[in-house]
């Protein structure tokens, strides 16, 4: 089967999820689907030539298996940016772009130490839009057009936080 094929397919199912996390409103289960969708993007990317992508998402899923067990430390928040940093300059050929995911994992990294939901979800749209301009000059279409949709959802995500704390305010 054609690796291209195989990438696309993965695209799809991870973007499918992707979606769906934007509805999610809690951290932890925010962080439980997102550690499926590295795994599937980061076989996606790598299928279709998205090195950067890979080391991104596969810092991420490390970091999110962290956040879940212990608390997210700034030593650690900074360990995780640092690491991505010098691995992202070591495996990549350091154009703007092969540094988008990087940008992506170091919002999200940055939102995990907050308690508020809030916080976290607006740490997602800030890599949504990271990935979905990296998803842009990769020419990945199918997976650009889910990034507009669960950039959607995820502003639905936190119209539903926002409106949730006004309902129980009453």
């Amino acid at each position: 089967m054609n690796l291209v094929l195989v990438g696309r397919i993965f695209s799809i199912l991870a973007c499918i999820l992707m979606v769906l996390i934007g509805y999610l409103k809690h951290k932890k289960t925010i962080l439980w689907a997102q550690n499926l969708q590295f795994v599937l993007f980061s076989i996606s990317y790598a299928c279709l030539g998205g090195i950067a992508a890979v080391v991104g998402n596969m810092v991420s899923l490390l970091r999110n298996l962290i956040c879940l067990k212990w608390n997210l430390t700034i030593p650690l928040q900074i360990f995780f940016i640092c690491f991505q940093g010098v691995f992202t300059f070591i495996t990549t050929q350091n154009r703007w772009i092969d540094w988008l995911p990087f940008a992506a994992a170091t919002m999200i990294t940055l939102s995990l130490r907050s308690k508020k939901d809030l916080v976290i979800k607006l740490g997602c749209i800030g890599s949504i839009l990271c990935f979905g301009t990296y998803d842009f000059f990769l020419k990945n279409w199918v997976v650009f057009a889910f990034d507009v949709f669960s950039l959607i959802t995820s502003l639905i995500g936190v119209y539903r936080i926002l409106f949730d704390k006004e309902k129980e305010a009453f």
